[in-house]
């Protein structure tokens, strides 16, 4: 039987280092093979990096990890989804360096990365992964289809690590979108319920709800946020963007990350994983 994929570029900088790690230990709880992958902008580049690459694979052989590498010339944005389809991979963790001066402005890398690939990814930054890996998953949602979606996606990896779920909502006095939030929290615990999940579900005012958010996954000592990537939703209600935001947070808290076409196919790790 074919092991899925999991697909780590790297940059051979601290944050890629952090992925490799964290791909090292999802590998041995899912069962899974790494695949690393660098993109170069020239051909010339290619020989120095297929040799940092081995030296990466050699090292996860030698701890009994399954592990290949491969180069790509072209770029990032274009070239990590390509290839994930490609291998058929079934999640991938990448590394960012957080969100900074104009990058900021101009929007987070890892988001743009993101956007042209409709596989999940783990986006880390230097903090490394715990031994017991994601104890704790925090969900912000505004209960829309998609948000769903993504209570599905943290259960199902959360269950390799008997992870309590931590979904939080904002008390909105919209009556409109109020109404929604009541309506749907009875989904959430019912799911959660159903598949003997322990959970807790939060509500917290309505002032810096991106802030809050990452306040409030530092204080559950939160190891992974999970959101989708959709710059339509609700959350550009509150102002800038929320998925950048989360992706970088100060906390270093790793971000579980839906693309918004993936969030509307069977797309799950239970597929996937077992």
């Amino acid at each position: 039987m074919t092991k899925p994929v999991i697909l780590v570029p790297t940059d051979f900088t601290p944050v890629g280092d952090s992925a490799v790690a964290y791909a090292k230990q999802l590998s041995k709880i899912l069962s899974a093979k790494v695949d690393l992958l660098h993109v170069v902008a020239k051909e010339k580049e290619t020989v120095l990096a297929k040799s940092n690459l081995q030296a990466l694979v050699t090292n996860l052989n030698q701890e009994g990890i399954d592990a290949d590498s491969l180069v790509e010339t072209g770029n990032i944005f274009d070239d990590i989804g390509k290839v994930a389809e490609r291998l058929q991979a079934r999640l991938i963790v990448m590394g960012t360096h957080g969100v900074k001066g104009m990058q900021h402005m101009m929007g987070s890398k890892a988001l743009k990365v993101i956007t042209n690939s409709d596989v999940p990814f783990i986006v880390v930054q230097k903090k490394p992964m715990k031994a017991e890996g994601f104890k704790n998953i925090v969900i912000p949602v505004d209960f829309n289809q998609e948000v769903k979606q993504s209570i599905k996606y943290a259960w199902e990896i959360g269950k390799y690590f008997q992870a309590k779920i931590h979904i939080v909502f904002v008390k909105e006095k919209d009556p409109f979108i109020a109404a929604k939030i009541e309506r749907n929290i009875p989904y959430a615990q019912e799911l959660l319920q159903e598949n003997n999940v322990a959970f807790e579900i939060t509500g917290i005012e309505k002032n810096d709800f991106t802030k809050d958010v990452i306040d409030f996954a530092g204080k559950v000592d939160a190891d992974l946020i999970t959101i989708i990537n959709n710059h339509e939703n609700i959350f550009t209600y509150f102002g800038g963007s929320f998925e950048q935001s989360i992706i970088g947070n100060k906390l270093e808290i790793p971000a579980l990350v839906i693309n918004q076409i993936a969030s509307k196919s069977a797309y799950s790790f239970s597929i996937y994983f077992g």
